[in-house]
């Protein structure tokens, strides 16, 4: 009895034991050098061979195909983008015709802000109130690097608005260097949607003062705030990628389209870019995983392509958090005629390995019937004095390939001995049983 029962616990932890030929993929981890550990970027390549979202079957075996400790290695931080208020003034605008030739006058605050200013062309009639440029003081001498501006509109705005905007820097208020040229801001309303893009980027500067134009004919509106955007880098190297997918229309249902992606990449930014111009919709997004029947909401906006040609105005793409389904579904509303374009945003995943035992080593994926164990590799690599070192994949090639996607059926001869051994025990136990019933043992 006791070795039948050594013979069902050998088998098991047979069964248990996954090796290369459990998983369908495999790839080559080229390394240089000798390190303690590595870390890979698996981008959507490598993530469209893989079965589960969670990405647990993947796997690193080392040459004598024993696992390898591997897990993913998140970075510390993500990019920030920080919004921080503008103060503005008025700069009036000599009349139509006039040449612009300046007298300026300032007035500053104890801290060196602007608080008054006086720009008028050397004319006999003042022009307009209403033609301006907007004078921005950042304040500082050296203040932190911007590219992107804001303008948030009043509520006594009045739309439409479909204007051009140039943006200059200066940091003495005479020597002046165009970052941008030709932007748009558009706030229009068609038939209830709102259609706004009041968002300009501009090169990255850190001038103090800059000064925003409106180009062509037009006035600003009426303007509650400004803000500047910078974004403080968290020193996350890793490359954006981005992953297109073609719709398919919905029976019965206009203006819905599915569309599957082959990879559960880390999707954090998305995008639909509309086939016909001057087209306007409003779109809702939503995401699920093959098996499930509901779909997750992950974002709503209205998408618009306004103009042709360099004239040609588009939408802000949204940022959405963190996603790893594979389904997509976009519905519109008026209904789109055509499928857009869905595009998936990423950064690629990274994984980190432990060099145990000798190499070379192979990256696995795919498997219906192997999961990698949880490592706790972060905390190992706590305690090392070196920091883990950039490794890359080579060429992929078939492992277990196609019967390592099913479940083990009936060449797993470990459950069928172990099932056996079980059967046999159960039999014994009852074969004793049967006997101490017909001669029980004597008073």
């Amino acid at each position: 009895m006791r070795s039948l029962l050594m013979l069902g616990l050998l088998a098991t932890g047979t069964a248990g034991a996954a090796t290369p030929q459990d998983y369908a993929w495999q790839w080559p981890i080229e390394t240089k050098g000798e390190a303690s550990a590595y870390v890979l970027e698996l981008d959507a390549d490598v993530l469209a061979n893989v079965t589960r979202s969670d990405l647990r079957d993947l796997a690193v075996f080392n040459a004598k195909g024993q696992p390898v400790p591997f897990a993913p290695w998140p970075s510390e931080s993500k990019d920030e983008a920080r919004r921080e208020p503008l103060a503005w003034l008025h700069v009036p605008l000599p009349a139509a015709g006039q040449p612009e030739s300046l007298n300026l006058r300032l007035e500053r605050d104890s801290d060196g802000r602007l608080r008054g200013l006086d720009l008028r062309a050397d004319v006999a009639a003042p022009p307009p109130d209403q033609q301006h440029d907007l004078l921005v003081d950042r304040g500082e001498d050296e203040p932190p690097v911007l590219s992107r501006l804001h303008v948030q509109l009043d509520a006594a705005a009045v739309r439409p608005i479909n204007l051009r905007v140039h943006v200059s820097a200066s940091n003495d208020l005479d020597r002046w260097e165009t970052l941008a040229s030709g932007l748009p801001l558009v706030a229009l309303d068609d038939n209830g949607l709102r259609i706004e893009r009041l968002q300009l980027d501009i090169a990255p500067t850190q001038a103090r003062y800059l000064r925003l134009s409106i180009e062509g004919e037009g006035n600003w509106p009426a303007i509650e705030a400004l803000q500047a955007e910078r974004l403080i880098a968290a020193g996350d190297g890793r490359e954006w990628k981005a992953i297109e997918l073609a719709g398919t229309p919905v029976a019965d249902q206009p203006g819905t389209f599915t569309y599957t992606s082959a990879a559960p990449a880390a999707i954090e930014r998305l995008d639909v870019r509309l086939d016909g111009t001057n087209s306007v919709s409003a779109l809702g997004v939503s995401a699920r995983e093959p098996a499930s029947e509901w779909w997750q909401p992950v974002a709503n906006f209205t998408a618009f392509r306004l103009g042709t040609g360099k004239d040609e105005v588009r939408h802000v793409a949204p940022d959405v958090g963190l996603h790893r389904e594979r389904e997509w579904q976009v519905t519109s509303q008026p209904a789109l005629a055509q499928a857009p374009t869905l595009v998936l945003t990423y950064q690629p995943d990274r994984f980190v390995m432990l060099a145990q035992g000798e190499g070379p080593y192979v990256l696995v994926a795919g498997s219906g019937r192997a999961a990698r164990e949880d490592y706790p590799v972060q905390a190992a690599l706590a305690a090392a004095s070196a920091p883990p070192q950039p490794a890359t994949l080579g060429a992929r090639s078939e492992s277990g390939g196609a019967q390592a996607l099913g479940p083990k059926r009936g060449e797993d001869w470990q459950r069928w001995v172990l099932w056996g051994v079980l059967a046999v025990g159960a039999g014994l136990v009852l074969v004793v049983s049967l006997r101490v019933l017909r001669h029980p043992k004597a008073e």
